[in-house]
């Protein structure tokens, strides 16, 4: 009877049976092993159903990504505090990230980087598009508190996600808690928070020229 009822999904179940059969394949087999033949068998259904919704094996690669929840955007923290809604935003990626997403990244996806000629940068990109980062709309609501006064440099602005993200490719598990503790306040507040950015001659453009938000983007986007 399994297989009867596997042939009447249609629509989103199916859709959904097919991503979630993507997903194992690339988990238990890695990139190399990732092709319609064993995606479409493993989702009890057959190549041409694949390929009518996905054109080639990067497509969807992207799908199965998002089906996952990779680039699907979360609702950026507001609670009046930058130190609290930093520590949210990177719990929650630490969450999101930790474990077999870490390793699969940076070992199970190499075989995607090499054969592409891309990086994570360009994956990332592909995942989120122009989408604004949430450290932007984090840093605008605490300049127009006061916490911060001067826009930051890009580099500032991505630093906090861009700590925690290595130490997840690094050790390829979770990071404790008290390391994203004293990422936020050792390394990006003292930053951030700097009472000489209140000097006059250093507000408007950041440090290298350029808008803090505009110019941000621009390196959030190529750092992913």
């Amino acid at each position: 009877m399994a297989p009867m009822t596997a042939s009447r999904r249609r629509g989103p179940a199916l859709e959904g049976a097919i991503l979630e059969a993507g997903w194992q394949q690339l988990v238990e087999a890695g990139y190399a092993g990732f092709t319609f033949e064993a995606v479409a068998s493993r989702a009890r259904t057959s190549k041409a159903v694949l390929y009518r919704r996905w054109h080639d094996k990067e497509a969807l690669l992207l799908a199965v990504l998002g089906h996952q929840g990779f680039g699907v955007p979360v609702e950026t923290p507001d609670t009046g505090s930058l130190r609290e809604d930093v520590l949210i935003a990177l719990r929650a990626m630490n969450e999101r990230m930790g474990g077999i997403t870490a390793a699969l990244f940076s070992t199970v996806l190499s075989a995607y980087f090499a054969e592409t000629h891309t990086s994570f940068a360009h994956l990332r990109g592909e995942l989120v598009g122009d989408r604004r980062s949430m450290m932007i709309d984090i840093l605008q609501r605490a300049m127009e508190r006061g916490e911060v006064t001067a826009p930051l440099p890009p580099r500032v602005v991505t630093l906090p996600v861009d700590l925690v993200r290595h130490e997840l490719l690094m050790n390829l598990r979770p990071v404790p808690d008290e390391v994203i503790v004293d990422i936020v306040d050792t390394v990006f507040l003292p930053l951030a928070t700097d009472p000489r950015r209140s000097d006059p001659r250093r507000t408007g453009p950041s440090e290298d020229g350029e808008s803090g938000t505009g110019a941000a983007e621009e390196h959030d986007r190529a750092s992913g």
